[in-house]
C-alpha cells in the first residue's frame, strides 16, 4: 500500500466515526478511490489525464501496471536461480523447445512453458560446451575436452548418462573434438591416441571404434552418418571411417585440418586447414574439384541452409564465399585486420550475418554480392551476442550495457530496444521457430520471453 492511499485511508475513517457511519465489521468502498487496489479502465484514464499533475505514488501506480502489461505481452519469465559459476551453454532444445542451461561446474536445468524448472543429474563437473544431439536434437551433451563428460535426454529422464573416453580404469584421454551422427542418438569422439570412437548416448558406452597408427584425428565433420564417419587430422588427412572397416584416406592439406563441413544434396566435402587452403571435394567423382588458398588460418566453414553457398572465415581479414552453383568464390569485403565471428546465414542462406570485433554487426546479400546493412548497438556498448529470427524478420543483439535490441532483418535498421537489465548480459538465444527467446544474465540466471517486431513500443525493464 502506498503512503498517499494510506493518508487516503484515514481520511475516510476518520469522516466516517466522526458521522457515526462507521461500525464493526463495515467495508470501506476504497479500490476506486486510494489506489490501493486494481483500476478500472476509467479510472486508469482519468489518472493518466492528469499528466504533470500526479503524484509520486500515482505515476509508481501506472508504471506497475504498464510493467504487468509489458510482462503479459512479452510473456516474460525470469528462469532459475543465480549460480556461481560460468555457462557451458544454454538456449532451447527438443521439439517443443525447451529453455535449458548447462554450466561448467556441471550443473543443469531444463525449463517448462511455465517456468517451473527440471534439475539433470550433475555428475560430470569442467565443462566447457554443448551439443545438442538427437532426431530431434532432444539430447543435451555437456562436452569437456579432458575427464567425464554428460548426456541428458530430455524427453526420457531416466537416460542420463556419464561418457568417460579413456585409456584405463583411472586414465582419462583427451577429447579433441566431437561431432553428432545425423538423425540418431550417436556421437562421434576424435580421442587422444590417434582413435575416433563410436558412443550411444541411450547406453553411456563405445560401441565402436578406429585407431590411426599414423596421425592423430583432430575433427569431426558434425552430421556425420553412423556408417560413415568423416574426420580431419593433425597431419591434414580428410579421412573416410566406416564401422568395422579400416579407415580410408580420401585427400590432404599440408597442415592440421581446422574444420570439415558437407553440403547437403550436393556430395560435396570442404575442409579448412592452418596451412591457409579450403578444399571442395566431390565424392561422387571422388576428387578435389576445387582449392582456395588464404594468406592467413581458415578457422571457421559455414554452409547457408540451400546448400547453394558456405562462408569462409579467416583469422584476420574479410570473409569469402563459395557459390557451388558457379563454383567460384568471392570477397565479402570488411577491410583488412578485422576479426569476423559467429557467421551463420539466414533467409533459407540469402542473407549471411557476421560479428566483427565486438563492434559491429554485417551484413551481407549472396544474392547480390553486397553489404546491405552494418549494425552497432543503437543504446551504446559493445555486442555479446546476437540471434535471428527468420519468421518475424529481425535480429536480436544482447549488448554490454544489458539491453537486447531488435534490428530489422532485410533493411538493418534500428526498430526498437526491447528490454533492459542492470545485470550484465552473456549472450541471447532465438528458439528454431523464431518465436522464443532466452537471455542469459552474468548471475547464472536465464530470461524468457515472447519475440515480437513490432510492439509493444517501450522498453520493458526487469531487475
Amino acid at each position: 500500500m502506498t503512503r498517499t492511499g494510506i493518508s487516503t485511508l484515514t481520511a475516510v475513517a476518520t469522516v466516517m466515526m466522526l458521522s457515526g457511519c462507521a461500525s464493526p465489521g463495515s467495508s470501506i468502498p476504497q479500490a476506486g478511490k486510494t489506489y490501493t487496489g486494481p483500476l478500472s479502465a476509467d479510472a486508469e484514464a482519468k489518472l493518466r489525464a492528469k499528466g504533470f499533475g500526479m503524484s509520486d505514488a500515482e505515476r509508481d501506480k501506472l508504471e506497475n501496471i504498464d510493467r504487468t502489461r509489458l510482462a503479459a505481452q512479452f510473456d516474460f519469465q525470469k528462469l532459475g536461480q543465480p549460480v556461481e559459476s560460468p555457462f557451458a551453454g544454454f538456449g532451447f532444445v527438443g521439439a517443443e523447445n525447451m529453455p535449458y542451461a548447462v554450466y561448467r561446474n556441471g550443473k543443469a536445468v531444463t525449463f517448462t512453458p511455465e517456468g517451473t524448472d527440471t534439475e539433470l543429474e550433475q555428475v560430470a563437473p569442467r565443462l566447457n560446451g554443448v551439443v545438442l544431439a538427437g532426431e530431434e536434437h532432444e539430447r543435451i551433451v555437456g562436452e569437456s575436452p579432458r575427464g567425464t563428460m554428460m548426456s541428458w535426454n530430455t524427453k526420457d529422464l531416466s537416460q542420463q548418462v556419464v561418457l568417460r573416453p579413456q585409456n584405463s580404469t583411472f586414465g582419462l584421454t583427451n577429447v579433441f573434438d566431437v561431432g553428432t551422427i545425423k538423425n540418431s542418438p550417436y556421437l562421434a569422439m576424435a580421442v587422444e591416441g590417434g582413435r575416433v570412437e563410436l558412443w550411444d548416448l541411450a547406453a553411456g558406452e563405445m560401441v565402436e571404434f578406429t585407431e590411426n597408427k599414423v596421425s592423430q584425428p583432430r575433427q569431426i565433420m558434425d552430421g556425420s552418418a553412423y556408417d560413415d564417419v568423416i574426420y580431419g587430422t593433425n597431419r591434414g588427412e580428410i579421412e573416410e571411417w566406416k564401422p568395422a572397416v579400416v579407415s580410408t584416406k580420401l585427400y590432404a592439406h599440408a597442415g592440421p585440418v581446422l574444420d570439415i563441413v558437407s553440403v547437403g544434396g550436393r556430395d560435396l566435402i570442404v575442409s579448412s586447414a592452418k596451412d591457409g587452403t579450403v578444399t571442395i571435394y566431390d565424392r561422387k567423382k571422388g576428387e578435389i574439384v576445387h582449392t582456395l588458398e588464404f594468406d592467413t588460418v581458415v578457422y571457421n566453414l559455414v554452409v547457408a541452409p540451400n546448400n547453394r553457398y558456405a562462408a569462409i572465415f579467416q583469422t584476420f581479414g574479410s570473409p569469402y564465399y563459395i557459390d557451388f552453383d558457379a563454383m567460384e568464390s568471392r570477397r565479402l569485403y570488411v577491410g583488412s585486420g578485422a576479426h569476423m565471428t559467429q557467421g551463420r546465414f539466414a533467409k533459407d542462406g540469402t542473407l549471411l550475418l557476421a560479428r566483427e570485433n565486438n563492434d559491429m554487426i554485417r551484413v551481407w546479400s549472396m544474392e547480390r554480392n553486397s553489404l546491405v546493412a552494418r549494425i552497432s548497438p543503437e543504446q551504446g556498448g559493445n555486442i555479446v551476442g546476437f540471434d535471428v529470427s527468420d519468421a518475424l524478420g529481425l535480429i536480436a543483439v544482447a549488448t554490454t550495457e544489458g539491453n537486447v535490441e531488435y534490428w530489422n532483418l532485410d533493411t538493418g535498421r534500428y526498430i526498437r530496444t526491447a528490454f533492459h537489465t542492470d545485470t550484465p548480459l552473456i549472450g541471447v538465444e532465438i528458439s528454431p521457430d523464431g518465436t522464443r527467446a532466452v537471455v542469459a544474465q552474468a548471475d547464472g540466471q536465464l530470461a524468457r520471453w515472447r519475440v515480437m517486431a513490432d510492439k509493444p513500443e517501450k522498453t520493458f525493464m526487469f531487475e
